[in-house]
Order: C-alpha cells, then sequence, then structure tokens
C-alpha cells in the first residue's frame, strides 16, 4: 500500500466490522482506515487515497532544477511499500536478490512518478530470520544502492528486525513535486483520452518470477506528462491496468470505455493478463490526446461519464474486478 489506495468513504457505512480480511478486500480495509485515520493537519495537502500522500513544507530546499531557494510552490511527496516472502516472491536456489533489491525500490519510485515528482530520499525497514545469509542480504542492499545511485536517491536511515520466518522488506520514500506540475488521481474529465506508456502483461506471463523481471521505471515521462499541462489524472499501474483505470474513474467519479485492440502487450501475453496482471509499473493517465505522441505512449480508450460504467469496447461488456491482496 503505498499511502492508500483510492477510497470511497461512503462504504465503510456498508461494511461489517466482524469480517475477515478475504471477505472485506484491501480496498474495503483501506476504506475503515482511512476513516480512522481522518485527522489532518493543516499542511496535509492530499492523504490516503492516491500514490503519494502530499505535504505542504515550506521551508522545503528545490531539488528538481536551478531555482533560487525562495522559489514557492514545493510540496513534499510520501510514499511507502512493503514487499513480502512467499507474497510478492519466493525464494529458491541462486535467487536473484540484487533483482530483489531493484524491485523494492523500483515500486516507490513509481509512485513519485505518477504524481508528476522527483524522487529524493528513502528509509529502508529489513525483517528476516536469524538463519539468512548476510552475503545475501549485502546482495538485496546492492540492488537497492544500484538504483537509488541511478536516480540520485539517498538511502539515510531505516530499521532492521527479525522475523520468524519470511523475509519482508518495507521502503518508505520522499520526493517533490512542483505544485502546479502535480497530478493525482480525481482530475478525469470526460472526453479525456486513456493513455498509456509501455506494454502489459509481461509480469503475469511469466507468473511473476523476479528472475525474469526487468526494471523500467517512467520517471522522465512522469516528468513530462505533468509539466505539460496537458494532463488530468495519473497513476501507476502495479495493481494492474484495468484496477488503475477503475481507481481514477473512482477518484473523479467518471466512467470509461477501454478499447482492448489498442492494449500494447507484452510479447506472448494474453489480453487478461494485460488488463488484469499488474506489475508493470507503468504510467496510466488521461487528458489531451495529443500528448501520447509527445511522451511515447498509446491511446487505448476515453473517459466517459459515470453512469456509463467502466466497459471494454461495448458497454454492456463491463469490466471486473482488478486486483486484490486480501482476495
Amino acid at each position: 500500500m503505498p499511502n492508500g489506495r483510492g477510497l470511497t468513504p461512503a462504504l465503510c457505512l456498508c461494511y461489517n466490522f466482524s469480517m475477515n480480511l478475504s471477505s472485506l478486500g484491501e480496498f474495503g480495509l483501506i476504506d475503515l482506515l482511512k476513516k480512522e485515520f481522518s485527522f489532518k493537519n493543516k499542511d496535509v495537502v492530499l492523504g490516503i487515497g492516491d500514490d503519494c500522500a502530499v505535504v505542504r513544507t515550506p521551508n522545503l530546499k528545490p531539488q528538481i532544477s536551478k531555482q533560487p531557494k525562495t522559489a514557492k510552490s514545493k510540496l513534499l511527496l510520501i510514499t511507502t511499500d512493503t514487499l513480502v516472502e512467499n507474497v510478492h516472491f519466493k525464494l529458491a536456489k541462486n535467487f536473484p536478490f540484487e533483482k530483489l533489491g531493484e524491485k523494492a525500490l523500483a515500486v516507490n519510485i513509481s509512485d513519485i512518478a505518477a504524481m508528476g515528482g522527483i524522487p529524493t530520499y528513502a528509509v529502508i525497514s529489513l525483517a528476516a530470520p536469524v538463519n539468512f545469509k548476510a552475503e545475501e542480504l549485502l546482495k538485496l542492499a546492492k540492488g537497492i544502492s544500484s538504483l537509488a545511485k541511478k536516480h540520485k536517491i539517498s538511502i539515510v536511515g531505516g530499521d532492521t528486525v527479525r522475523s520468524t520466518k519470511e523475509l519482508m522488506i518495507t521502503i518508505t520514500m520522499l520526493g517533490e513535486v512542483e505544485e502546479k506540475y502535480m497530478l493525482t488521481r480525481s482530475g478525469a474529465k470526460v472526453g479525456d483520452a486513456i493513455m498509456v506508456t509501455g506494454k502489459f502483461g509481461g509480469p503475469a506471463k511469466t507468473k511473476f518470477d523476479i528472475r525474469n523481471s526487468k526494471v523500467e521505471i517512467r520517471l522522465k515521462e512522469g516528468r513530462a506528462i505533468a509539466k505539460s499541462g496537458q494532463a488530468t489524472a495519473m497513476i501507476d499501474s502495479s495493481d494492474g491496468l484495468v484496477r488503475s483505470i477503475q481507481e481514477i474513474c473512482k477518484a473523479s467519479s467518471v466512467g470509461a470505455r477501454i478499447e482492448t485492440s489498442r492494449i500494447p502487450k507484452a510479447k506472448g501475453a494474453s489480453l487478461k493478463q494485460a488488463l488484469y496482471g499488474g506489475e508493470e509499473y507503468e504510467l496510466v493517465f488521461t487528458g489531451s490526446p495529443k500528448l501520447a505522441k509527445k511522451v511515447g505512449a498509446i491511446v487505448i480508450g476515453e473517459i466517459v461519464t459515470k453512469e456509463k460504467g467502466i466497459f471494454l469496447d461495448e458497454q454492456s461488456n463491463q469490466v471486473s474486478e482488478g486486483f486484490d491482496h486480501f482476495k
């Protein structure tokens, strides 16, 4: 969970508090937690409900460009993600710990990219059983470090703790974005084009085997989309293409028509894998269709009225629910 996925607070009234998580689901759980964590001080611009939380910090030193220290309207971005053994990855002989480290950092960078921002700092929390080999953890650290250096991210601290069995990695990342460029999930308007970067379905095709993963982060594209002034909403596709579009629609109170023939699929991936697979960490955004060519994206649909729902090709073909951690 970055800072929390797209939520609908009114749904909380329908939940039975005795439900187990498999019945409640990830997004139902977050609805309940959002209600519990409703307090926000005056500096919170955006709390639970997007790829990052956004906080106003008057003394934030500009990192994005060579602007004077008096530059205004810098916002702090905050996101966090956890990878858990036997949930997100399975350890095996000759396991690529460096790739795991890269992925752990990449999922957070992708959240920053989805807001149009630049990552700056990160802290790491690591839980491991006592029989875990130090050399393997060093390989994990090397993977994190190499990607952090590439994107000029400083690892500034963290925590280590013993676990009873599984390896768990949590990274919390900070970033920044100019207020005028920040994009959220909630700005999509009827008539907007739905656009995507990259191809979909690759991770699902390989059954999410990290040995076949390739870290590709869309920071450059995210910045270009944000600075264009032609985008209205954006999200990353970590939970799948359909789920990403659903979250934009929920936050923006709109519907969507997805043209399946236009969806760019990874080699050998099925349409179902492209629609529902996830873990591509591409960007899904809305706005002027002219923007697609400028940033190397592809138009795959259009925003429609909320009453029409979210559908594939024809309105009668409504989409099914996307990925949920607890279902």
